[in-house]
């Protein structure tokens, strides 16, 4: 016969706390079993379940199930699932069951009186809150919720009557809002009502600025120089509105210049010149095609410029400056006259010997399309005047290797001013000074200050100067320039004068291969040459005149009369050597020549005829 196991139940009906839906637990808890019947104890390793009954017969028929197969002493249980009855009797019993298939008797019955649940007082609900987006764009949709707060705290969404109260939205069952058009934001309050409460929400309907899509630029097509033209910006956005707009302005040249108010001002050119003018704004650009005209400047006057007073028997130089009508000035050569002495056509105004002062009228006239006149008041000075001082002018620096002309203006008491030709000198082994002004830099190592003195009639001038260390390799001067007997020559004949003959003459000079400081020109770099002619033994840059540029070689040959060179005249032939890079040499020692062209061939084929 098996053991039974033994049951010692031990109920306890513990209350649950309640839930909003008032649904009430309770647990019955048991001692375990540890024995069968007869007090052994239940073998180690064997498991133990139970299952736990609950009836309303107190002789334990019927009954209703808890549990079964519990692991535990205890279960939980809700009396209304169960179908008891509130306020009535019930009694539990439980029952062990080994794993082995044993099972025990049922406990002794344990009675409980169901006890009676009065539910709590119905929530009230106080208030409802909306949510959702606090603006939605014309055309565009947002959805809105609303939550219910009660008396007793509880908050829970709740589904509302929904309701705007405009003209500019609709909104659905569902807390759907749908936006309509607008020019402008509109605000708009959205309703939740719901069990006698209402919740409001301020939401705004937005304005959405439609999307740029193009630029279109308005304006002159084309703009004389030294003029303006004004240009205009218009926008078309994607739903189909255009207007006027204030872009940010440019143009793509060194042609013109464009303010932000789009105004186009034309700087001066010398042929017709594109130009693109772009309106900037809101992320779109807009080009138009400008033109800038290249007009032929007119001349609108002239203006002479010279010493106010010149002493007896001294000269004073004399300048024509032209303003013409795109705003430029230029230095002209005018017709020169003089009431009193002489001027030359250079304008170099010779005083006459005066007893006393005398006004003299310089006057000048230019044609260029139209004729201007101008003229200046000088005086001419009775009595030798004396010498003051002494300015010197020129370049305050002169690279090494490079050189620089110095020219010195007198002063006198009578306050007359006039250039000088002074004895030159300077006090530094870095350079040397010719009878000219004409300062020629050694090179140097580092940047050296030198100065320059000119003295005339017992009176100094100086003027420092800095011989500069040049980084770059200008080549070297050409060398040992000299010219060859005629090479050629050709006779133009002529109706109703003798034939006239030209001759061609060839000037030659060494290659330059080296840099001013000896060094080597590099291979790949190419020396040209720049031939030019002057009748001024200084060599001053405003008298070279050029006899041939980018020559290739080291000869050129040349016809003098060609050139403007007159029978008998001395010159002065130089050359300049130039690199690809830029960098030129600077000028060669001239060449003294006395222009040796042929002129006319005598009458050929002559015969005598009696009559």
């Amino acid at each position: 016969m098996k053991k039974a196991a033994k049951v010692l139940l031990w109920v306890g009906i513990l209350a649950a706390l309640e839930t909003p839906a008032f649904a009430e637990t309770r647990t019955i808890s048991w001692n375990p079993v540890t024995t069968y019947t007869d007090s052994t104890p239940i073998e180690a390793g064997k498991t133990i379940g139970y299952s736990a009954y609950w009836t309303t017969d107190p002789g334990l028929g019927t009954l209703r199930t808890i549990g079964t197969s519990l692991t535990t002493t205890s279960t939980t249980f809700d009396p209304t699932v169960q179908g008891m009855t509130r306020g009535g009797t019930v009694y539990f019993t439980a029952k062990a069951v080994l794993n082995t298939g044993e099972e025990s008797a049922l406990s002794p019955a344990y009675a409980w009186v169901v006890p009676l649940v009065t539910p709590p007082p119905a929530a009230v609900l106080t208030s409802i809150a909306v949510s959702g987006p606090s603006s939605v764009n014309e055309g565009a949709t947002g959805t809105y919720t609303a939550t219910g707060t009660w008396d007793n705290g509880t908050t829970a969404a709740v589904t509302p009557t929904w309701s705007e109260n405009s003209t500019y939205a609709t909104i659905g069952a569902g807390g759907l809002l749908t936006a309509s058009a607008v020019t402008a934001n509109q605000p708009v309050t959205v309703t939740a009502t719901y069990g006698g409460r209402t919740g409001t929400m301020s939401v705004t309907i937005a304005n959405v600025a439609a999307t740029l899509t193009s630029i279109a630029v308005s304006g002159a097509s084309s703009v004389n120089e030294g003029a303006t033209g004004t240009y205009t910006a218009t926008g078309t956005w994607d739903n189909g509105t255009t207007a006027a707009i204030s872009p940010t302005w440019s143009e793509n040249s060194t042609y013109a210049t464009i303010g932000t108010g789009g105004l186009l001002t034309a700087s001066a050119v010398t042929s017709n010149q594109p130009v693109t003018v772009t309106a900037t704004y809101g992320g779109r650009t807009g080009t138009m095609s400008v033109t800038i005209v290249n007009v032929a400047a007119t001349l609108t006057g002239i203006a002479v410029s010279g010493p106010s007073s010149v002493n007896e028997g001294a000269t004073g130089t004399y300048t024509t400056t032209a303003t013409w009508s795109d705003g430029t000035n230029t230095t002209v050569t005018p017709t020169w006259s003089a009431n009193l002495g002489t001027i030359s056509g250079t304008g170099l105004f010779t005083a006459p010997s005066v007893t006393a002062n005398q006004s003299a009228t310089i006057g000048a006239s230019y044609t260029s399309g139209v004729t201007r006149t101008a003229s200046v008041g000088v005086t001419v000075v009775n009595g030798t005047a004396t010498l003051t001082g002494i300015a010197v002018s020129g370049p305050s620096s002169v690279n090494e290797g490079g050189t620089g002309t110095y020219t010195a203006t007198g002063t006198w008491d009578n306050g007359t001013t006039a250039a000088i030709s002074p004895t030159w000198s300077e006090n530094s082994t870095y350079a040397t000074i010719g009878t000219g002004g004409l300062l020629t830099a050694s090179a140097v190592t580092s940047n050296q200050p030198a100065t320059v003195t000119a003295t005339y009639g017992g009176r100094t001038g100086t003027m420092s100067l800095t011989i500069v260390d040049v980084a770059g390799a200008a080549p070297a001067a050409p060398r040992n320039i000299g010219i060859a007997d005629p090479i050629a020559s050709v006779s133009t004949p002529s109706v109703s004068a003798p034939s006239v003959s030209t001759e061609i003459w060839r000037i030659n000079w060494d290659s330059v291969t080296t840099t001013w400081d000896g060094t080597p020109i590099d291979p790949v770099r190419t020396v040209r040459y720049t031939a030019y002619w002057t009748d001024n033994p200084a060599l001053s840059a405003g008298s070279l005149r050029t006899l041939a540029s980018s020559i290739s070689g080291t000869t050129l040959d040349f016809d003098p009369s060609a050139n403007q060179m007159t029978k008998n005249q001395v010159v002065y032939l130089t050359v300049r050597a130039t690199l690809d890079t830029g960098e030129q040499s600077s000028l060669a020692t001239s060449l003294t020549w006395r222009v040796e062209n042929a002129g006319p061939v005598p009458p050929a084929k002559g015969r005598i005829v009696k009559k």
